[in-house]
């Protein structure tokens, strides 16, 4: 009997440096934040490559908005639709390379913002994509043709750094089949300030003598201006019974908290 096989194209963003998912590595980290002070308005950085595989891969560049709205999945897109786009002000020297087997790659990139634009955090990505797509073959029969890209975030900081002002929009309980072990706290936090935060949330736990039992915390997110994001605080080895909590959001330079009630069954 033929094998029935199916052929399908994922694209795959990643998020993690040094993975093995695809043969061309990301050296120096999936985000690169500058300053932009005083009278110069431009900045230069570099996003360093590296083939690890034995054959010679193409490798495309080229520049994307990263969207966020509150409520909703992260997406991307080829236009800028928000004020603080870095992308008009954000070019490199070539669009692909072709790297050889192990070859080591810097991308350069420059930053050259108007010295009448207002000050804040201004941001865009910029896609690594190999070119030639990795094939992998289920045991089931199923061949999976994928590409994998990076989305390399290019953050410009333009003027003395304001602590943004973070809100609490929404707080939701949630667990997983009534097991302990799967439960979460969901904190959608939204920054109104000009300037992105790198944000951690944590939630102190208090029993009914006002003792505080126990600290959970979120894995840091950043926030971006006029944006939100949505933090998940595991709750582990927590007894059945209603606790006084405090939620609290660290940007690094300031504290918001917020009271909660929670009630583990």
């Amino acid at each position: 009997m033929n094998q029935l096989i199916k052929w399908a194209l994922c694209w795959a963003i990643i998020f993690s440096s040094l993975t093995g998912f695809s043969n061309i590595l990301i050296l120096n980290g999936l985000t690169h934040e500058h300053a932009i002070l005083g009278e110069s308005a431009q900045v230069k950085g570099v996003i360093k490559l590296k083939n690890d595989a034995e054959t010679p891969i193409k490798v495309l560049f080229y520049k994307q908005e990263y969207l966020l709205a509150c409520g909703q999945e992260s997406n991307f897109a080829n236009t800028p639709t928000h004020s603080y786009s870095l992308a008009r002000y954000l070019t490199t020297p070539l669009s692909e390379k072709i790297l050889a087997p192990k070859e080591e790659f810097d991308l350069p990139y420059s930053v050259a913002l108007p010295q009448s634009s207002p000050n804040g955090s201004y941001w865009s990505v910029i896609m690594i994509e190999a070119a030639d797509p990795i094939t992998s073959n289920d045991p089931s029969g199923v061949s999976i043709n994928s590409k994998v890209r990076y989305a390399i975030q290019v953050i410009a900081n333009k003027g003395a750094f304001e602590s943004p002002k973070l809100s609490f929009l929404d707080v939701r309980y949630n667990a997983k089949k009534q097991q302990v072990s799967n439960s979460q706290v969901i904190v959608s936090l939204k920054n109104e300030g000009r300037f992105s935060a790198k944000t951690k949330v944590s939630l102190e736990i208090y029993n009914d003598k006002g003792e505080k039992i126990k600290v959970f915390e979120s894995l840091s997110r950043r926030i971006y201006q006029d944006k939100c994001n949505t933090f998940e605080v595991d709750i582990v080895g927590l007894p059945k019974g209603k606790y006084e909590g405090i939620l609290i959001a660290d940007n690094g330079t300031d504290l918001f908290a917020s009271n909660l009630e929670l009630s583990i069954e």
